[in-house]
């Protein structure tokens, strides 16, 4: 490789290069020789690359590859297969092209981890002992590395970790390169493309972490001490740090303003100091966050009790304010619920605001139109009922339709059929929670039967309805105790000792109050007393009115949590953790919430 290959840097990311070097002002009281590290011309880096059968911690590896890279020249190269326990899942298999014929005549994993170890601690003749380990987005390969030598309690010699993915973000930050995936680098600096297979992918890393070597010499990269400094905090963020420095260390909101005092962001913490404080540290690696303290030149807060103090409030403040940099702002009505209507033969439909007297008919909430319409259209199905908007009188004929001979629809709309209609919505008013596990299982069981007959499209979205209705009803269930409970007052340990007692009337918090740790009884039942004076407050006609959705959550949340005590509770539904319901079916929540998440293999 020659010394520039990629081409000499644009005026523009020579500029670039130029604001990493530290100001002379940053420059530390002179320390030994030592304190450098090695020269970037003698160190020996070692670049690594797995494939893995997924992401998660219960992942296994499927491939290690290695690379010793000496003084611009390879000096060893190590691949192996690995033996697997499990099936690789078809995804990674079309990913990696990695099949389980391949893994199954494999050595496992202690062997090769035994025989990559080697590779990685001997010393060659061409080759002095490893200095760094390298990999594109290091911390991937090295957790997996890391829980392998847990394992097989094999420790990992000690070297310095360098990511090639942290460093091409400082060095080559968009535009300079459209995205800092090793693809994109590669063909930036001239490499192979990568295939996803570990050795290759090892070597285009060689190329891209000798570009990048190259271009760091403009920010001073010349020793292996300097990639630590490069990735600290710029000084224009760490300049920052003065606006939380004075922020208790209690519970509370914090509000990031610009120079006109115009909210930019809100958000709350069980610490407010160091919260704020790692807005500016490298732990902070969201654009947007950056963008934001680029502009913030004071922060206000509001102190707490308790962080589900701060946390209601941060929503409604959130609501209130729409802060430009809270991506996700609440917004009170993107919420919709589903209600059987209350008509002389009723029909789902999709609402904004449930009267609470008909709480028992409906189902929610949903957090976007889509999944409410999702839902509207199995449970019809379903449950037979009509989907059109036509007004149907006793006795009287309607216009009919092809759900009738389908099977889809009772069909109200003819006479002699709406008795047993009636009949049947009565039911299903009497035992809703019964016949939304019944369409459960009824789901469940139709994914399986498309699954088996290998018709993936067709379960994929009968999967998606039974996971919008599982989400529904299990919200519908762990809010319902706050929505029907005329008084509540339940106590949480507070942060510094003592207890914050939280009043509640039909979900929404009417009243707090406070006593210190230690307090005799006659204080805390007096404290109680006067709190339990806001009782009776007057009921809403509608199901979470003045109070957001988010917050009904946060509060439903904290009820079930240890150390959380119900002092006065009146007019609710049991509160007990259901033994049947969708609440009781963890797994089979949990299980479709992992399968609807995208897969990517990131490197």
């Amino acid at each position: 490789m020659s010394a520039q290959f990629f081409g000499p840097p644009s005026r523009a990311l020579r500029q670039h290069l130029s604001t990493l070097v530290p100001a002379n002002g940053e420059i530390a009281p002179q320390g030994q020789f030592s304190q450098l590290g090695t020269p970037l011309s003698e160190c020996c880096f070692l670049v690594v690359d797995l494939e893995t059968t997924g992401m998660g911690a219960g992942a296994e590896i499927t491939e290690i590859a290695a690379a010793r890279y000496y003084k611009r020249r390879l000096c060893g190269t190590f691949r192996s297969l690995v033996q697997t326990r499990r099936p690789i899942p078809p995804k990674i298999v079309a990913l990696t092209g990695i099949t389980n014929s391949m893994v199954l005549a494999a050595d496992p994993l202690e062997e090769v981890f035994s025989r990559f170890l080697t590779f990685w601690r001997a010393e060659r003749p061409d080759s002095p002992p490893v200095n760094a380990l390298v990999a594109h987005n290091a911390s991937f390969d090295t957790g997996f590395l890391r829980r392998a030598a847990e394992q097989l309690d094999a420790p990992l010699p000690a070297a310095l970790t360098v990511d090639t993915l942290a460093i091409a973000r400082l060095l080559l930050p968009r535009p300079f390169v459209a995205n800092h995936r090793l693809a994109t680098l590669a063909k930036y600096f001239g490499a192979e493309k990568p295939t996803h297979r570990a050795l290759e992918d090892v070597l285009a890393t060689v190329t891209v972490l000798q570009g990048l070597l190259d271009l760091g010499q403009g920010a001073g990269l010349t020793h292996s001490q300097d990639f630590r400094v490069l990735q600290k905090v710029p000084r224009q963020l760490r300049a920052k740090r003065v606006l939380g420095a004075e922020l208790p260390e209690r519970p509370g909101v914090y509000i990031f303003e610009d120079e006109e005092g115009k909210p930019l962001y809100v958000g709350s913490a069980s610490n407010l100091r160091t919260r704020v404080g790692s807005y500016t540290t490298t732990g902070e690696k969201r654009r947007q966050m950056r963008e934001m303290l680029a502009s913030a030149c004071r922060i206000q807060h509001i102190c707490f009790p308790h962080v589900v103090l701060a946390r209601l409030k941060e929503l409604e403040l959130i609501a209130r304010l729409n802060p430009p940099f809270n991506r996700a702002s609440t917004r009170p009505d993107k919420y919709w619920l589903l209600e059987l209507t209350d008509e002389d033969f009723p029909r789902l439909k999709l609402s904004k605001r449930v009267e609470r007297e008909n709480r028992s008919r409906a189902l929610g909430p949903f957090s976007t139109r889509k999944s409410a319409e999702r839902v509207r259209r199995v449970l019809s199905q379903q449950w037979c009922l009509r989907t059109c908007t036509q007004e149907i009188s006793p006795g009287n004929p309607a216009d009919s339709c092809y759900l009738e001979e389908l099977g889809a629809c009772i069909a109200p709309c003819r006479p002699q059929k709406q008795a047993s209609y009636a009949q049947h919505l009565a039911d299903l008013a009497a035992n809703k929670s019964a016949a939304e596990l019944a369409a459960v299982n009824t789901l469940l069981g139709k994914v399986r039967e498309l699954a088996e007959r290998e018709e993936y499209e067709q379960a994929a979205v009968i999967r998606e309805q039974l996971s919008a209705l599982m989400r529904a009803g299990a919200e519908q269930e762990l809010l319902a105790p706050l929505l029907t409970a005329a008084e509540l007052i339940f106590a949480l340990p507070a942060a510094r000792g003592g207890w914050v007692y939280l009043a509640l009337a039909y979900g929404k918090p009417v009243g707090t109050a406070f006593t210190c740790a230690n307090a005799p009884k006659i204080a805390i039942d007096q404290t109680v007393a006067g709190l339990a004076e806001v009782f009776p407050a007057p009921a809403p006609r509608f199901l979470a009115q003045d109070i957001l959705w988010e917050q009904l959550h946060i509060l439903a949340q904290q009820l079930y949590q240890p150390g959380t005590r119900i002092v006065r509770i009146r007019g609710t539904e049991a509160l007990t953790w259901p033994a049947q319901g969708m609440l009781s079916r963890t797994q089979l929540r949990h299980t479709l919430d992992q399968a609807r998440q995208p897969f990517s293999f990131q490197h």
